[in-house]
């Protein structure tokens, strides 16, 4: 479940973040469409490196957060058994379970080292590499569908629709695949999810716009 998480937020990102990068540019380079493809490759892999990066990061982390607190409640069991089961008691309470049968579950854990520090420390079995592994990759992919009309069009306005045609494709796809896991209504999903990706999009060929009337870009 963890590695189809990774995948599906990474092409979400790549997908929005691109295909505002391209119709950004696209309104920069009317007359260049292989420049904003290539500006989109060059963000994208420097986008999946970092989401990757930051993947590896976040997991292991966290990995190492466990284990640390894992070897302080097993030196706390063996130090103060009595503050132990008071740790799991709040811990307990933290999660809205009933005060009494909070109690009641830390007085028969109390003897069980394994299973009081296993409620306490919640261990994940997730790879950092693999986790980094899929969500670069995952990105890798979103970045493919607004990007490549822009290898084919002979001019960016005519590849825009179809960037935008694929990337709300892909994203109805990867809403469809979080509804799925999350049990939510899969219209209010792809909805949400494809009007906040043509919204990035719009408001960044605005602002390409402005940064072409400005300084003049598209005639360098």
């Amino acid at each position: 479940v963890e590695n189809i998480r990774d995948f599906v937020l990474g092409m979400n990102d790549g997908l929005v973040e691109l295909l505002g990068a391209v119709t950004g540019l696209s309104a920069v380079y009317v007359h260049n469409p292989k420049i904003v493809g290539i500006s989109g490759l060059i963000v994208g892999v420097a986008g999946a490196l970092s989401m990757g990066i930051g993947a590896f990061i976040s997991v292991r982390s966290q990995r190492q957060v466990n284990e640390s607190v894992k070897q302080r409640m097993e030196v706390l069991f063996r130090v103060s058994p009595e503050r132990a089961k008071k740790e799991l008691v709040e811990r307990l309470l933290e999660s809205s379970m009933p005060e009494d049968v909070a109690r009641e579950v830390a007085e028969k854990l109390s003897s069980n080292e394994n299973a009081m520090i296993s409620l306490l420390v919640q261990e994940g079995e997730e790879n950092e590499l693999r986790s980094a592994l899929y969500t670069g990759l995952a990105y890798l992919t979103g970045i493919a569908f607004p990007v490549l009309p822009y290898f084919i069009a002979p001019s960016s306005l005519l590849a825009l629709p179809f960037s935008i045609l694929l990337a709300g494709t892909a994203l109805g796809i990867v809403a469809s695949v979080i509804s799925i896991l999350s049990g939510i209504s899969i219209r209010k999903k792809v909805f949400e999810m494809i009007s906040t990706g043509l919204g990035a999009a719009f408001l960044s060929y605005l602002f390409g716009r402005l940064m072409e009337s400005l300084f003049h870009i598209s005639t360098l």
